[in-house]
């Protein structure tokens, strides 16, 4: 057929196509519109003809034989039907099967009208290629995991066996009133042992079942009372043994349902009691108690132990993982199972720790439909959700060296739609990517063909654009030492290969998720706010990664209006503040010192104003003085946290956030505790309290009277002097001392004043004067230190008061409610526990204290 210029145009355009276009005519002949014969087919155009084409052999996708007649083209010239991506196969005998795209529609030709078709060919052999390869590493990781769970499978079966003689005719002996008592310790160890490996053999079966998908939960409306009291039950012989008192804190008068599978839920409990006694502290406590948190029931298993590190927080929940610096026996299986389990249920778990105070282990469960909640406190707050259809996106970074497994992860994660990810084969160009992207996760491999994947984790850890993003380990190294070895270093999680695809997201998510809080301790709060509110503890306040995220895109601004700054408590506040507040993305534009001048701090506010920041966190001076300027800032829409105060006339929730402050009942408590403690619980004392309007002195004061009333009949509180200034101290401890020479101690309300009294005491030959305080400055500190006259000192934390303080700024900006009155527990210190709680008050080593101690 000749062609015209037109179609000659057209056939040279198409040769720039990578496919093969011909047009097929129901006579046979075949037109070839450009020539990539050869690159699709590996035959010359000139070649190929309609008898060619015939004498190929065709397979369909299932490897099915495909006849010439049944070819896409062939039956839109029969029958006129067009066809899209029909994938066939063209059988090479000397070498692979090639496969190809094929397009075809109807084509009439206009010089005679007869019948024809438009075809191309593409070759798609290197994606089904692709395909093959994801597929097959597919089976293999569900073959290598089906291995693993029949292998345990079988040695579980197999070590039961000779487990059930050795724990049989160990229980025989038990109960033979022949023996003596070293026979019937010796019983005692073989029984002990026994039953220990049963559990960890038990728990290993139930790993694989879950893994495999073979174990089943039952659920339904189970009493949580009964359940609890059932393994306090079975535990309580443990406790006992190292004088753990267990204190069941549930309302014994009220039922609480849940769903759950009893057997199991029964086996969470006594794994996270069982734990929560071997890493106690003889003498200690474990509390149980749990609350209504929307439509789920929320337990708490909190005990005095050992404690974890934050950066354990997620890793306990790993299989084989052992806590730091514990010598007790175990495997590390036990939690990752109750994890497991819990969200079998339709539950999560989570954890808060503190180093030598202790651990609260807490998971949710689902309520029955007659307990869910109908009503909820914030949808008549900030009225109910609306749904956006808009999910949260992160960037994750993959830095793996091979191809299939880069494949197989974008394939995984290319159903959700959250997620974005970019790609490294090497550790160089991975920490290329994390430097200049935004990453929010880091999916590491950690055998890299430049670098070692520890390597890239310690230049991403050192870098200050880098160091915050989140780093889970993916590795083949499966052993527990491997695990211990890797988490350890700081890594956020832990996956072995092959993957499981469920477990797989759901650590992404949990790494994603995990919450920045409050790193304190977990005691009751006996302060209340400055109009009588109740306390939330600063431990309960938090912040998600999708929170600072959100946060980190609006480039907010704050600024930080003191009342004062020459002291260690509040450069620990500003401290806390600025460092949170970074790691927020927010902007500190002021911070500005008023020297105890409430006139001074009108001005710093007017100019903070002036730089229209959109968050102030400030210590009001004088709560009737500068309620003006405090109430204009709130007016020009600058959301206010106070610390320690409130302006007159301001309200919660409208002109301001929230106030923060210690919890100064407790500290005044502790205070009179060490009190009568030093001065053998009898005889005269003095007290010098602050002659101001503030609320957290005015409950130091009458928290320590009131305990030293209460408490301590023999000891009397027979001088009350007042200061106004922190260098009053020595003048009023002169007077006080020179008027009662029997005086056995005062109590200062503030350590700066203190140190006045010290001097004085000193001066006037007083020394064996007993002072007790709050706060915990370097000179009391020092003096507490040498056992001096400051012998102890109820101190705030203000490092943490100022991360909570940020935390409800944060609140503020994101439009959370937050809650009017926030307190940060209360610390008793004396010399035996002065170094711990110096980095508790202050963030840091106590370098400056250790020569005394």
């Amino acid at each position: 057929m000749e062609l015209t210029p037109n179609e000659n145009l057209y056939k040279e355009v198409l040769q720039t196509m990578s496919e093969y276009v011909i047009i097929q005519e129901k006579s046979g002949k075949m037109i070839a519109l450009n020539e990539n014969a050869e690159t699709v087919l590996g035959v010359k155009s000139e070649f190929f003809t309609d008898s060619s084409f015939q004498q190929l052999e065709y397979i369909k996708e299932d490897g099915t034989p495909l006849p010439y007649s049944q070819l896409p083209g062939m039956i839109t010239l029969e029958k006129g039907i067009p066809f899209y991506n029909y994938v066939v196969g063209v059988i090479d005998p000397e070498s692979s099967t090639k496969w190809l795209s094929i397009n075809s529609k109807p084509l009439n030709m206009r010089k005679d009208g007869e019948q024809a078709a438009l075809i191309t060919l593409s070759d798609i052999t290197e994606r089904k290629k692709m395909e093959q390869t994801i597929i097959h590493a597919k089976e293999e990781a569900e073959k290598a995991n089906l291995a693993k769970s029949d292998f345990l499978s079988k040695m579980s079966h197999e070590l039961r066996t000779p487990l059930n003689g050795i724990l049989g005719f160990a229980q025989l002996l038990e109960i033979d009133d022949s023996l003596n008592d070293e026979q019937r310790d010796f019983v005692q160890e073989i029984l002990g042992g026994g039953r220990h490996l049963l559990s960890l053999i038990n728990d290993i079966l139930d790993l694989s079942r879950i893994d495999t998908g073979q174990l089943q939960v039952s659920i339904k409306k189970v009493d949580l009372q009964t359940i609890i009291t059932e393994c306090i039950n079975i535990v309580q012989p443990l406790a006992k043994k190292k004088r753990i008192h267990i204190h069941n804190q549930l309302d014994q008068s009220q039922t609480m349902s849940v769903l759950a599978d009893p057997i199991r839920l029964k086996q969470i409990l006594l794994n996270l009691l069982d734990n929560a006694i071997k890493y106690n502290q003889e003498d200690g406590k474990v509390m149980i108690y749990s609350y209504l948190k929307r439509n789920d029931a929320v337990i708490h298993i909190a005990d005095t132990g050992i404690g974890l590190s934050v950066e354990e927080y997620q890793k306990v929940f790993v299989p084989f993982y052992r806590i730091k610096g514990t010598q007790e026996e175990g495997t590390g299986i036990g939690l990752s199972l109750v994890k497991q389990l819990v969200q079998l249920m339709g539950g999560k778990i989570s954890v808060t720790s503190q180093k030598g105070i202790g651990s609260d282990f807490y998971f949710s469960l689902p309520l029955p439909d007659d307990l869910k909640a109908a009503m909820h406190w914030e949808e008549g707050v900030i009225g109910l959700p609306i749904k956006s259809g808009k999910s949260e996106q992160y960037c994750l970074l993959y830095i793996e060296d091979n191809q299939s497994n880069l494949n197989l992860v974008k394939n995984i994660l290319k159903s959700q739609s959250s997620y974005t990810l970019l790609t490294a084969r090497s550790g160089i160009e991975g920490l290329d990517l994390a430097r200049t992207n935004k990453v929010d996760l880091i999916l590491l491999d950690l055998n890299l063909p430049d670098i070692h994947g520890f390597e890239v984790f310690k230049i991403l850890k050192t870098n200050e654009n880098t160091r915050d993003i989140a780093v889970i380990a993916v590795s083949a190294n499966a052993m527990p030492k491997d695990i211990q070895q890797t988490l350890g270093l700081g890594f956020d999680n832990y996956i072995t290969k092959p993957v499981n695809v469920k477990e797989f997201l759901t650590t992404i998510y949990e790494t994603l998720t995990s919450t920045i809080n409050q790193n304190i301790p977990e005691h009751k709060i006996l302060s209340t706010g400055p109009n009588g509110e109740e306390a939330v503890s600063a431990k309960t306040l938090q912040l998600s990664l999708k929170d600072l995220k959100k946060l980190r895109e609006k480039n907010y601004t704050a600024a930080i209006a003191m009342h004062y700054t020459g002291n260690n408590w509040a450069r620990a506040q500003i401290e806390g503040l600025k460092t949170t507040f970074n790691k927020m993305g927010i902007r500190v534009v002021a911070v500005t010192d008023a020297e105890f001048n409430w006139e001074k701090q009108v001005a710093d506010i007017q100019k903070i104003l002036a730089k229209k920041p959109d968050i102030i966190v400030s210590l009001p001076i004088d709560p009737l003085s500068t309620a003006g300027a405090f109430q204009t800032a709130a007016q020009s829409g600058v959301k206010l946290v106070f610390m320690d105060n409130t302006p007159y006339g301001l309200e919660a929730g409208e002109d301001y956030v929230s106030v923060v402050s210690a919890d100064n009942y407790g500290n005044g408590a502790y205070a009179a505790d060490i009190m009568a403690e030093k001065i053998g619980f009898k005889g005269k004392i003095g007290v010098i309290y602050h002659d101001a309007d503030f609320f957290v002195t005015k409950q130091r004061l009458t928290a320590f009277e009131k305990t030293i009333r209460e408490s301590y009949p023999d000891i009397r509180i027979i001088a009350r002097s007042g200061f106004t200034s922190p260098n009053d101290g020595k003048e009023l401890a002169d007077a006080m001392i020179s008027q009662h020479l029997d005086l056995k101690g005062i109590f200062v309300v503030w350590d700066l004043v203190a140190e006045g009294a010290m001097a004085s005491a000193r001066a006037l030959g007083k020394h064996d004067l007993v002072i007790t305080t709050i706060d915990l400055g370097t000179n009391a500190a020092v003096e507490i230190a040498k056992d001096g006259l400051i012998k102890g000192s109820g101190s705030q934390m203000p490092y943490h008061q100022g991360v909570a303080e940020a935390i409800l700024a944060g609140y503020a900006l994101l439009g959370k409610p937050a809650p009017a009155y926030v307190a940060v527990p209360a610390l008793k210190v004396t010399k035996e526990n002065l170094l711990e709680a110096w980095k508790l008050v202050y963030n840091k080593d106590p370098s400056e204290l250790n020569r005394y101690i």
